[in-house]
């Protein structure tokens, strides 16, 4: 793996973080092309994108913390290292607690100004599809979220994972289906049922929510296990899953009587 991309003198650029920052790009492009075939204000985006920003970059720390309380109580607690809880750069974030920050953040601020909410979480879901592509990349080339054991040609051997064999390069299998989950959604986003808005992010969310639960049978890394049968990831994707493909099933059947045809 390929934690560290540059060192220079004291400072360093991991590759984690330069991911980031393209998927940051990425998503921005996808924005500004999605929002023009929506009658909705970019300015309420340009006025608030950094406000969302940091909303999930503080609940994805603190959602962090929390599933690693003992940690960093005992850091707290014994080590007066009350600091370390701001420190970012250590990489300890949640994906989770950083979707809530984001879509709460929204919904908060689509509210005070009367824009619509559903409309640009359609736009957020499918750009975060496409900065997912580069994060999980980033992801790979840092040994984080590794899988679990395998024979396939393809499995690698990553030094930061518990296993000396090669192993299941998930985080390229989620790149892989974040950018199917991301182009399957632009293709349908001015098509037909998908139009109104809150289909495509409800869409969005099924898919990823599927593809998540998948994912987790191949996951090697820790996680906490629910009833030791599955990941607490997988709960929460299953939860998702549900609830997503309800609400879908009941459009979608609305639709079609009242249309005939999805297209």
């Amino acid at each position: 793996m390929y934690p560290t991309l540059l060192q220079l003198g004291p400072a360093t650029i991991y590759s984690l973080w330069v991911f980031l920052v393209l998927g940051i790009f990425a998503s921005l492009i996808a924005v500004n092309k999605l929002a023009k075939s929506r009658i909705i204000k970019l300015s309420f985006l340009a006025e608030n994108s950094l406000l969302i920003f940091f909303c999930g970059l503080i609940t994805a720390r603190i959602v962090f913390i929390i599933y690693n309380f003992n940690y960093f109580w005992n850091i707290i607690v014994q080590e007066k290292q009350i600091l370390e809880l701001f420190y970012i750069w250590d990489k300890g974030l949640s994906s989770w607690g950083a979707l809530i920050g984001i879509f709460g953040s929204l919904y908060l601020l689509a509210r005070r100004s009367k824009e619509d909410f559903k409309a640009w979480a359609d736009i957020l879901m499918v750009s975060i599809a496409f900065a997912l592509i580069f994060i999980n990349i980033g992801t790979f080339l840092d040994g984080r979220n590794y899988g679990n054991p395998t024979d396939l040609p393809w499995g690698i051997t990553v030094e930061s994972s518990q296993y000396a064999i090669p192993i299941h390069p998930v985080q390229i299998y989620a790149s892989i289906y974040s950018a199917l989950i991301g182009v399957l959604l632009y293709q349908l986003f001015n098509r037909g049922a998908f139009k109104t808005p809150g289909i495509i992010s409800l869409l969005g969310v099924f898919l990823y929510s599927f593809f998540r639960i998948l994912e987790e049978f191949l996951r090697g890394d820790e996680a906490i296990m629910i009833l030791g049968l599955i990941r607490e990831a997988q709960l929460y994707s299953i939860i998702s899953l549900l609830l997503s493909g309800y609400l879908l099933y009941k459009y979608l059947r609305k639709y079609l009587q009242e249309n005939h045809s999805i297209w």
